[in-house]
């Protein structure tokens, strides 16, 4: 496989359009869904998704071979559903300084079993801030310190808004079942 996207990723360089349209079916489903868990909305997931390509095979002259263009393509990817949330101006927290962690709420998150749909459909219920932090720590498995520059927001505030974020998702979960 490796073989073959060296070979589109040539092509796409190249300006070749039938490279960029099976590059395209190749990974399109995969970044899509990248944006989704970010954007939460599947219209703008799509747009995130398109716009992604668009920067894809603009930047490809700063792809560097050897590196993991998977990795590199998702990263694009991430960015750009981020910035779609930033046009959403979600609610990030500043906390000060000298802020200290809440403690656990009680719950044994092991005990709890949801089945992955009653996850996402929950997660589309998050505010945007919950979903964007929720969903770069749990999926795409950046670190608080990561996700504080990616958000430019300071990892204080990223730990505590992730926290609220599991507890809202976890009361949502709930609150479908009894009403399920």
């Amino acid at each position: 496989m490796e073989e073959t996207n060296t070979h589109l990723i040539e092509g796409c360089r190249r300006g070749n359009r039938t490279a960029q349209l099976a590059l395209y079916k190749q990974f399109a489903r995969q970044l899509y869904v990248a944006c989704l868990r970010i954007v939460g909305n599947a219209s703008e997931a799509e747009e995130a998704m398109q716009d992604s390509f668009l920067k894809i095979f603009t930047r490809l002259g700063q792809y560097q071979d050897g590196q993991c263009f998977e990795a590199w393509m998702h990263r694009i990817a991430i960015h750009t559903a981020i910035d779609y949330v930033r046009r959403q101006t979600p609610d990030w927290e500043e906390l000060p300084d000298n802020y200290t962690e809440p403690g656990d709420d009680g719950s044994d998150e092991e005990e709890i079993r949801y089945s992955v749909a009653q996850v996402k459909e929950a997660c589309k219920k998050l505010p945007a801030g919950y979903r964007v932090i929720l969903s770069l720590y749990l999926f795409e498995g950046y670190d608080m310190e990561e996700i504080a520059s990616i958000l430019k927001i300071r990892p204080p505030s990223v730990r505590s808004q992730y926290l609220r974020a599991k507890r809202k998702l976890l009361d949502i979960i709930a609150a479908n079942k009894e009403n399920g």
